[in-house]
């Protein structure tokens, strides 16, 4: 059956070799980062990341040669595998290589003068002020050495009054010692090196009062800081509008992936009702979208069919301008090239969302940045998607529904129990959290989000109209503070969570295998 499974999804034969090169590519970097006391000489990453993977996918193509020239005289298809098996695992390992190398730099351990540009807008931390910059060069005699590459590095100023005027494209000359990033050394700490260093982040540096000077300011924008600029403008509409406190919070994070204004109240709400996922932009949200506008839509081509191919194309345009605007996260780029493959797969009567697609969709996300295999959205956004296609229709079918209300409700339950034993092995892994109560949380937070999603998007649709735009954001703070009341009344029911779970990955490893082959028996 499994064999069966392969050969139905190519895509997923392409992903495997591919997410194993991409895990040994990275464990490798990080044991010769280990090896050589954090500082790995620029050279030896390079010939790993560019050497030894090329000859894994040489011997690949020249399986692949071989394979054709003698597949007319011997039955050798199983070479084609492992040629295709080897290309994959050498790419995977050579493209994690390349990107890990990026964060490499050369650290003196001696305080000199540098020249920087804050990418970011600076963060207010408890007792200073955090920016994150990009690191143009060594400055020797008033001129500045520029670097090969640039490199991210965690600048912290004390708080004061001339610090407080920092702001994003301030170029800096500063004074300082960098170190390589580091871990606290406590035992089952966050590993806070690789996180980091996953995010492109190369090192940290503290910058004392009077060590630092404005020279100049970079008026250009990355398109990361043109998502920001407009974040920003829908969050000034959110506040003009009259959301504040937990209720802006929650808006934000629902529809602009902005989630730095919930407070930890709220946060904790969420994670121990199960709600947390709705508030990480993922495919919940982008399915309502699709949703809505396909509906909209079909209602024009059923009429005229020649409009709908221009149709889906304007779906597809807005679902990638949203994608834009809530920063283009990882789970939100997954969902985009989902739905954008669903749009486009509509135009032919087959089924068009299967295991392959979800499959062609990682393989293409990996291909661009191989390291989103660790980021712990990337990896619930996909078991979730794939426990729902493979489990939910089982589960669905166990029993017969009649009527329309009572089926959706089954639907939905169905849905997300299939969803929660997907992702629950990874909960536990990363939260040390089981929430008991999901299934009572999901058959109410999921109609809400739909309501204050499509709100939201009405609202914002009324900005020409201020007047009709303040008395309808009066419905969404209303939608928006029930949400939040009913998960907190839910928050107090007793066992609502179960804490202080504690795993290790070969036993997450073993719980799949264990559900792979309950669900081959089945």
């Amino acid at each position: 059956m499994i064999n069966n499974t392969l050969q139905r999804h190519p895509f997923l034969r392409l992903l495997m070799p591919l997410t194993g090169g991409i895990i040994c590519g990275d464990a490798y970097f990080f044991h010769q980062r280990a090896e050589l006391s954090l500082n790995i000489p620029e050279e030896t990453s390079y010939l790993f990341s560019t050497f030894s993977p090329v000859w894994i996918c040489l011997a690949g193509f020249l399986l692949l040669f071989l394979a054709y020239f003698l597949s007319g005289k011997y039955r050798i298809h199983w070479l084609y595998g492992l040629s295709v098996f080897l290309c994959c695992f050498g790419l995977g390992a050579g493209i994690s290589g390349e990107r890990l190398h990026r964060v490499v730099f050369p650290f003196s351990g001696d305080a000199a003068v540098y020249q920087a540009v804050i990418s970011e807008q600076p963060e207010m931390k408890e007792k200073s002020l955090l920016c994150r910059v990009q690191l143009e060069g060594r400055v020797e005699k008033g001129a500045v050495q520029r670097s090969d590459r640039e490199h991210t590095f965690l600048f912290y100023f004390p708080k004061d009054s001339t610090t407080a005027s920092l702001s994003r494209g301030d170029r800096l000359w500063v004074r300082t010692r960098l170190t390589p990033l580091v871990n606290n050394g406590n035992p089952d700490e966050f590993d806070y090196i690789r996180y980091l260093v996953r995010k492109g982040g190369t090192g940290t540096a503290y910058i004392p009062a009077g060590h630092w000077r404005i020279v100049g300011h970079d008026a250009s924008r990355t398109l990361r800081q043109i998502v920001s600029d407009y974040q920003e403008k829908v969050l000034g509409i959110y506040r003009h509008l009259g959301f504040q406190g937990d209720n802006l919070a929650v808006l934000s994070a629902l529809t602009v992936g902005d989630k730095e204004n919930l407070s930890e109240d709220i946060r904790e709400t969420y994670s121990i009702t199960g709600a947390s996922h709705v508030l990480a932009l993922s495919g919940l949200h982008i399915g309502f979208l699709y949703a809505l506008l396909f509906f909209l839509l079909s209602l024009i081509w059923k009429r005229w069919s020649y409009f709908k191919p221009f149709g889906l194309f304007l779906i597809i345009l807005f679902l990638w301008g949203f994608a834009f605007l809530t920063g283009l996260s990882s789970s939100v780029v997954r969902s985009v090239i989902m739905f954008s493959l669903l749009a486009i797969s509509s135009l032919q009567p087959e089924k068009p969302l299967t295991l392959n697609t979800l499959a062609a969709t990682a393989f293409l996300m990996l291909l661009y940045n191989p390291l989103w295999l660790f980021d712990v959205g990337f990896q619930l956004s996909f078991v979730a998607v794939a426990s729902i296609l493979l489990i939910q229709p089982k589960l669905y079918n166990l029993l017969s529904v009649r009527y329309r209300i009572p089926r959706y409700i089954w639907g939905l339950l169905t849905v997300s129990i299939a969803a929660q034993i997907g992702t629950a092995p990874l909960v536990i892994l990363y939260f040390s959290r089981f929430s008991t109560h999901f299934l009572l949380t999901n058959l109410w937070v999921i109609p809400m989000v739909t309501l204050i999603l499509y709100s939201a998007v009405f609202m914002l649709i009324l900005t020409p109209f201020p007047f009709l735009q303040q008395g309808f954001a009066s419905v969404v703070n209303i939608l928006l503070s029930s949400q939040n009341n009913v998960l907190r009344r839910i928050e107090q029911f007793p066992m609502s969570s179960i804490d202080g779970l504690w795993t290790e990955c070969w036993e997450i490893m073993l719980f799949y295998i264990f559900l792979l082959s309950l669900f081959r028996n089945f």
